[in-house]
């Protein structure tokens, strides 16, 4: 029995039993589709002429001939601009093989259907650089729905475009990286509510927590809720370096701002809220140095004070910083500060020796506060 024999029983038997998602198979393979193909459009059977064609471009679709005579049923099918297509495309993958013969057959061929339509499909070929170029910046941009769009419709108009095709094979490897935004998304906005109420109402941030955990485990949100489920939401002994992980977090995001003065409380970005949409960012680091000078200026008598007006002001912004409601960010944003104050001025009254019993109490939970309101800012990202 000859190869071509063998490969012809391999195509009938893939005919049967192939799915969508089998192995592709090579050049000889795709023609004993093409065959078929070729016998099926000869009796008049285009349906099955176009479904072998398919398949032989569906295990090698840089075949030339197989984009030819899928544009010659076409053409039989009364699909005179796929028909050009094919035929473009033929010849573009005719001529990376040096099959000149072929090349010019197929174009040819997409002349005889007409000068108008011949003029729309090199109009429709002119569009090709322009969207490779929308592709790229998009891409540059990290925005990768909309290079896969353009990507997908420079191939649509010349499949043998390498360059898009490369690019869209890299940005459909950095959509499968960056996983589904909008599911994201949806479990960053549990978090926040997560990280707003474990501070007033574990019950509510613990069934939150289970169901965020439960949900987007594979996300790093879902992992941070089976975290704080696993502390019981206590995190008395590592809060500090909860605090500086979450700043440096901070400071990695407001590198991504578009330079700007820096301010104690600018802007970031909007929560997944529809509500509040302005966003607010926060400059950590110069709030840190603005409320370390004012309290230094204080007298050791107003220090204590300093103290409970930040902590009360801190309180009452985070009360209003529900998520997903008018002002959420600019209230996240201030209350962050004032406890940010709060813990310049605790840090005075250690030097000076003047703490005392509430005063301890009161920096435990400001400290927890202040946890929270960056880990709701970080989310808001």
């Amino acid at each position: 029995m000859t190869r071509s024999s063998v490969c012809w029983i391999v195509a009938l038997a893939l005919m049967v039993f192939a799915t969508p998602e089998v192995v592709a198979l090579d050049r000889s393979e795709a023609e004993a589709y093409l065959s078929s193909a070729e016998k099926s459009l000869k009796a008049g059977d285009y349906q099955t002429a176009k479904s072998m064609c398919d398949r032989a471009l569906g295990v090698d679709k840089a075949m030339p001939q197989a984009h030819f005579t899928l544009g010659q049923v076409q053409e039989a099918m009364s699909q005179p601009k796929e028909a050009i297509r094919s035929y473009q495309a033929a010849a573009d993958f005719a001529k990376k093989e040096n099959n000149l013969q072929l090349a010019n057959k197929a174009l040819d061929a997409a002349k005889k259907l007409g000068p108008g339509l011949a003029e729309l499909a090199q109009a429709d070929a002119k569009l090709i650089d322009k969207m490779v170029a929308l592709g790229d910046k998009a891409l540059a941009d990290e925005q990768y729905d909309t290079a896969k769009q353009a990507y997908t419709a420079a191939l649509a108009l010349s499949p043998g475009h390498d360059k898009a095709r490369e690019s869209l094979e890299k940005t459909e490897k950095a959509i499968e990286a960056r996983g589904d935004p909008v599911r994201s998304r949806i479990a960053a906005a549990m978090m926040s509510e997560v990280f707003y109420f474990m501070v007033s109402n574990k019950d509510k941030a613990r069934e939150l927590a289970r169901d965020a955990a439960k949900k987007y485990s594979d996300l790093p949100a879902g992992k941070d809720a089976q975290r704080l489920l696993e502390a019981n939401f206590d995190l008395s002994k590592t809060l500090g370096e909860e605090i500086a992980a979450a700043k440096k977090e901070l400071q990695e995001q407001n590198k991504k701002v578009s330079a700007k003065p820096a301010t104690p409380v600018a802007n970031t970005p909007a929560t997944p809220a529809k509500i509040d949409t302005k966003p607010v960012r926060v400059d950590v680091d110069s709030t840190e140095k603005v409320a370390a000078d004012e309290i230094k200026k204080l007298p050791k008598d107003k220090v204590p004070a300093a103290f409970t007006e930040s902590y009360t002001k801190g309180k009452d912004f985070y009360a209003k910083a529900t998520p997903g409601t008018e002002g959420n960010q600019k209230n996240l944003a201030s209350a962050l500060e004032q406890f940010i104050r709060c813990e310049a001025a605790y840090l005075r009254l250690e030097e000076d020796k003047a703490l005392t019993p509430q005063i301890e109490e009161d920096f435990k939970q400001a400290s927890m506060l202040r946890y929270a309101c960056m880990k709701m800012t970080i989310l808001q990202q």
